[in-house]
This record gives C-alpha cells, sequence and structure tokens, in this order.
C-alpha cells in the first residue's frame, strides 16, 4: 500500500483509530467465504458502497483512513459482510480501562469546579 500524505496526516492526528479500521474493512472484504464451496472472494467496494448508498470512492476513503466511518455505516457493513461489530473493534479492548479513568478525571474536575462556585 503506498502511504499518501492524508494517510500520514491521519496516522499523526488523532484519527488513527480510523486509519486501523479502514484496514480491518478491507481486510473483512477481501475474506469473504463462500459457505458452500469455502472458496474465498473479494466483494467489491462497489457493492459495499451501493449496501450503505454511498460511493465507492467513499469506501475506499474509509479503507485508507482518510475519512472516518460513521458508526451507522460501520453496522451496515458488518450486516453486509456478515461479520460482527466487534470483529472491527477487537484490538481495542483495554480502552474500557481508559475511558473509565477519563470519566473519573472528568467527574474530580466538574467537582473541583462546582466547590469553586
Amino acid at each position: 500500500m503506498r502511504i499518501t500524505r492524508e494517510y500520514k496526516r491521519n496516522l499523526n492526528d488523532d484519527n488513527w483509530f480510523y486509519v486501523e479500521l479502514g484496514k480491518k474493512l478491507k481486510q473483512a472484504r477481501c475474506s469473504k467465504v463462500n459457505d458452500f464451496s469455502g472458496k474465498t472472494y473479494v466483494v467489491t467496494q462497489s457493492a459495499i458502497a451501493k449496501y450503505i448508498n454511498t460511493t465507492f470512492q467513499q469506501v475506499q476513503k474509509y479503507e485508507k483512513g482518510i475519512n472516518r466511518i460513521p458508526l451507522i455505516a460501520l453496522v451496515k457493513i458488518a450486516k453486509f459482510l456478515k461479520k460482527p461489530l466487534s470483529y472491527f473493534l477487537s484490538d481495542y479492548d483495554n480502552y474500557d480501562s481508559i475511558a473509565d479513568n477519563f470519566n473519573i478525571a472528568f467527574k474530580n474536575e466538574v467537582e473541583k469546579l462546582e466547590e469553586q462556585k
């Protein structure tokens, strides 16, 4: 895969999550298995785009991490590819503890602000 300027920018910004999510999307799209024959085939970007009512260019941008994937689009893609949503998010299990720590810190800051009033 050629690394574009947008890809590098997204890796440097907070969009690294969407870059990784795009990689998982491409991997899922290219690993569709026929239940009857067991053969692997590729689902086209156009087929996914038609299902989620967008363009194949948009799906391409999702895969490259240039654009962020909306949650509803991710749910529709997971349904279309017959993958659980956890397939796309399985690498991010440890973020629950980070989110909990953030929520605790946020609550503490709100309490401090209320005490200052």
